[in-house]
């Protein structure tokens, strides 16, 4: 049974099915930043940190959630517009907030939901999902976590800018 498995024609097959996944999600991520960058540049760093920051924290993580689950980006998608968010001042617990949601609960996760197990489960799914991000957003801003991400943001920008006048 084994010997059947690892044929020449298996293996070629899943090195083509690896080979098109790689490219569509390296071409994503790419398309993905690039359309980042141009979004700071067009809306200025105070517009952004203007409109995601409020006076309370959990309005943040609030914020950060809903921008999350509207947009349809998967994890990888996801973390060049973090790193955009954090470069522009955005709140923490909003950033991690929507850093939560932006994979797991999105427009098309939410109609896949609906089409396989209806209209309940996908509330329960969507509401626990959010609430769960939101808490989890407020409890590394609690504990201080901004500090290690946004030093390591920082270095990596540092380092960009560095590399790039050589």
């Amino acid at each position: 049974m084994l010997e059947n498995l690892f044929t020449v024609e298996n293996l070629l097959s899943v090195g083509g099915t690896f080979l098109y996944l790689f490219g569509e999600l390296f071409a994503l991520f790419i398309a993905i930043s690039f359309l980042v960058a141009l979004l700071q540049i067009w809306v200025s760093k105070d517009r952004i940190k203007r409109l995601l920051t409020r006076p309370h924290k959990v309005e943040n993580a609030i914020l950060g959630a809903l921008l999350g689950s509207v947009t349809p980006f998967c994890s990888c998608s996801t973390i060049p517009v973090l790193v955009g968010l954090f470069k522009s001042g955005a709140p923490f617990s909003g950033a991690i907030s929507f850093l939560m949601t932006s994979p797991i609960l999105n427009p098309a996760i939410i109609a896949l939901l609906l089409v396989f197990f209806g209209p309940l489960p996908t509330v329960v799914y969507a509401l626990i999902t959010f609430v769960f991000a939101i808490c989890v957003g407020l409890l590394l801003d609690k504990l201080g976590f901004s500090r290690y991400v946004t030093s390591a943001v920082e270095v990596m920008f540092r380092n960009l800018d560095s590399s790039s006048t050589v």
